[in-house]
């Protein structure tokens, strides 16, 4: 084998996951590395083809709306797993359960007593003014008091080595039914290296996911609860995950049509009849789910879906209209509900975030607008993000004139400088930018980190964007055991929950 690294160097802009600040394999990629080393180019160039071709037999896509390789466009897996050391993965995990029980007390509050609100701790602008908070929703308490049953946020790592947030994902958190199919891919490629470094399963997560959906499905004495998977159809990008989480999970999958309300219950139509559902997981956005109280316009949802939520005869997961907490002009003010509601910091702190509709917040945005990310507060807005540096000075002139005359409507975040991390491509081993989404699920006792999660690439080498619209790849992402349990091992696909 040529030299490995020869393309693949480290810089001292950016943390580079394989190499340290001297260019040495740090301690726990050293096994993956020596593996490596000893397999020639065309060896790995062969392991990457199977790859490659096991995601088209396994019909893996992600779709993309007027992509001119076509509107299936296969998933991009890169052979090489990410590596997380166990000591590093307990601080992370540790950090997104303690955000995800911060956002679902978050949730409970805005359709609650409204206090956050009332206390100044929640700007009033950035809640009602969202188009996910629904004012339908208001007073509804769902079935077990959990909000936000699944959770997943953006992480992004910093030069000195740090995780920081850069998007909290509330209404239907998509991927972990990616990450799942590459564990399968490439623990099937790596077969003992995978043994030998102790990977930590993924198994847990799921189930778990599925025992919380069928413990809190409201239902009367000895009734076995039916729990489906709504999905908006074949044309949405991530359709291949919905198939694989509804068939991995044992849920019926199912499109608004196929469901219909009578007397605030919820029925699946069947050959058979009408069949009760006691639980949905959606991945249907928050409006969309009933045109008949929220977006009247929509095809997809379920007329009545809304009233049998709010007379308890269903649970919807997430719960409707938690796509509220997804405007990233909350981030800072995370901090100080955090302090407020449990007496403690935020184990991962947001990337440095203003939102501009506080004036003296407003100017100092401004004067550093340059150096910063613009970007809208509200999913409603058609405004694509822009970043300072890449405007000339009647560009940022323009741009300033826009914030001054609706500030409320922006958020200015400071540019995230991505980590890097080795790839295999065109038979060398080279570095692009990497981003991580990690997955917390609710349980009995808390929220449960999957040990693992998607770890999205950069299209091209230098690009500080990871986004799979844009032509991004990914990786499986394999958190060692250490000396902690390993956890059970996948199992046989389990039967569906009302048999």
């Amino acid at each position: 084998m040529p030299d490995l690294l020869a393309d693949c160097p480290s810089t001292p802009r950016a943390y580079h996951e394989m190499l340290d600040a001297s260019g040495r394999v740090r301690p726990h990629w050293d096994k993956l590395y020596q593996h490596l080393e000893r397999s020639s180019p065309a060896q790995l160039e062969q392991r990457q083809a199977l790859l490659d071709r096991q995601i088209l037999e396994n019909g893996v896509t992600y779709n993309v709306y007027a992509d001119p390789k076509g509107t299936d466009r296969p998933w991009a897996l890169d052979l090489l797993p990410n590596l997380i050391s166990a000591e590093e993965w307990q601080g992370i995990a540790a950090g997104v359960a303690q955000r995800a029980r911060l956002l679902d007390s978050v949730l409970a509050d805005i359709y609650g007593p409204q206090q956050l609100l009332a206390d100044g701790l929640l700007p009033t602008e950035l809640v009602f003014g969202h188009n996910n908070f629904l004012w339908p929703c208001q007073g509804i308490r769902p079935p077990g008091g959990t909000y936000l049953h699944s959770y997943a946020v953006d992480l992004r790592r910093a030069p000195d080595g740090r995780w920081w947030v850069i998007a909290d994902r509330t209404q239907t958190p998509s991927g972990a039914g990616y990450a799942l199919e590459n564990r399968q891919i490439i623990s099937r490629t790596f077969p003992d290296l995978f043994r030998e470094l102790r990977v930590q399963h993924l198994s847990s997560y799921f189930r778990t996911l599925r025992e919380t959906l069928v413990r809190q499905a409201p239902r009367e004495d000895n009734e076995a609860p039916m729990v489906v998977l709504l999905t908006p159809g074949r044309f949405n990008e991530t359709y291949f995950e919905h198939l694989y989480l509804a068939r991995h999970l044992g849920f019926p999958l199912v499109e608004g049509s196929d469901l219909t309300v009578r007397d605030a219950t919820l029925y699946l139509k069947t050959l058979g009849g009408l069949q009760r559902v006691h639980a949905v997981l959606r991945r249907l956005d928050d409006d969309f789910c009933d045109p008949l109280e929220l977006r009247t316009d929509s095809a997809l949802g379920v007329p009545g879906l809304l009233e049998a939520v709010r007379q308890g005869r269903v649970l919807v997961a997430n719960a409707l209209g938690s796509g509220v907490l997804e405007s990233p002009g909350l981030l800072g003010f995370l901090p100080k509900i955090q302090e407020k509601l449990f007496g403690e910091e935020l184990l991962l702190p947001s990337i440095a975030t203003w939102w501009c509709g506080e004036a003296p917040v407003l100017e100092q945005a401004l004067e550093k607008l340059g150096d910063l990310l613009v970007m809208p507060a509200f999913p409603s807005q058609s405004f694509v993000p822009q970043l300072g540096h890449d405007l000339d000075a009647a560009g940022l002139a323009n741009l300033t004139r826009r914030i001054r005359a609706r500030p409320y409507a922006y958020v200015a975040q400071e540019i995230a400088q991505l980590s890097q991390a080795p790839v295999w491509q065109d038979e060398h081993m080279q570095s692009r930018a990497i981003g991580m989404r990690v997955y917390a699920v609710a349980s009995a006792d808390g929220y449960r980190v999957m040990p693992g999660g998607l770890t999205r690439v950069s299209a091209e080498s230098g690009a500080q964007v990871v986004a799979m619209q844009s032509g991004g790849g990914s990786k499986d992402t394999w958190v060692l055991a250490g000396h902690a349990a390993l956890g059970e091992a996948p199992r046989p696909r389990p039967l569906g929950v009302h048999d």
